[in-house]
C-alpha cells in the first residue's frame, strides 16, 4: 500500500529543515542540488514542492511570518501597554536564537539579490505588512511608522547577534528597547488601562 503523504505537513518539515541550512551555510552558499542532499530528497522530489531555489526561498519566508504572527498575536491584549511591550521583550529574548538565524538568511539572500527584487516581491511586500501589522495590533496603536521603527530596531538588534554569541548583551539591548518603548508610550500616548 502506497505511503500517504500530508503534502501540506511535508512541505512544512522541509522548510524548516531549509531554514537551519540557510542560516548555517547561507542562501547564497548552497544550490538546488545541496539542498536536496541536506534534506534527504532527491532533486526531482525538492522540484515538485518547490519549483525554484527562490520559490523556496520565498515558502519559507511565508511560513515563518505566519509563525511569527501567530506568537505576537498570542499576547494578551487586556494587558497594559507596559505589561504588553514586557511580553514582546520576553518573546524576542527567549527566541534569540531563531530571531538571530532568520536575521541571518535575509541577509544572506540580500546580498545577492538587486532592492528592485525585493522590494517588488509581493510574498516579501506581505510578509513585512504582517509584522508591521502584528507589531500595530500588539502595541495597539495606528501609526505606521511607530511600529516600522518598532521593527527595524529589533532587527538591528538582531544583526548585531550575527556572528555574535554575547546573548547577555541581546537581552540587555532588548531590555532598554522596552524601556524606551514603555517611557515613549508614558509620554506621548495615553495609556489607557484595561
Amino acid at each position: 500500500m502506497p505511503k500517504i503523504v500530508d503534502a501540506l505537513q511535508y512541505r512544512r518539515e522541509l522548510l524548516s529543515k531549509c531554514f537551519d541550512l540557510f542560516a548555517n551555510r547561507g542562501y547564497a552558499n548552497v544550490t538546488t542540488r545541496q539542498i536536496a542532499k541536506e534534506l534527504g530528497v532527491s532533486t526531482g522530489t525538492l522540484y515538485h514542492y518547490f519549483p525554484s531555489k527562490q520559490a523556496l526561498f520565498e515558502q519559507l519566508v511565508e511560513q515563518v511570518s505566519l509563525q511569527d504572527w501567530e506568537i505576537l498575536k498570542g499576547v494578551d491584549k487586556n494587558q497594559t501597554i507596559a505589561n504588553r511591550i514586557d511580553a514582546l521583550g520576553q518573546i524576542l529574548i527567549e527566541n534569540r536564537e531563531y530571531i538571530v538565524k532568520q536575521t541571518a538568511i535575509w541577509d544572506s539572500f540580500y546580498q545577492q539579490s538587486s532592492t528592485v527584487e525585493i522590494n517588488s516581491n509581493s510574498i516579501f511586500q506581505q510578509a513585512d505588512l504582517r509584522y508591521q501589522q502584528a507589531i500595530l495590533e500588539l502595541l495597539d496603536i495606528d501609526d505606521p511608522q511607530l511600529a516600522r521603527f518598532v521593527w527595524t530596531t529589533i532587527d538591528g538588534i538582531a544583526r548585531e547577534q550575527i556572528n555574535n554569541e554575547d546573548r547577555e548583551s541581546f537581552a540587555t539591548q532588548i531590555e532598554i528597547l522596552t524601556q524606551m518603548l514603555i517611557a515613549y508610550f508614558e509620554k506621548h500616548i495615553s495609556i489607557v488601562e484595561h
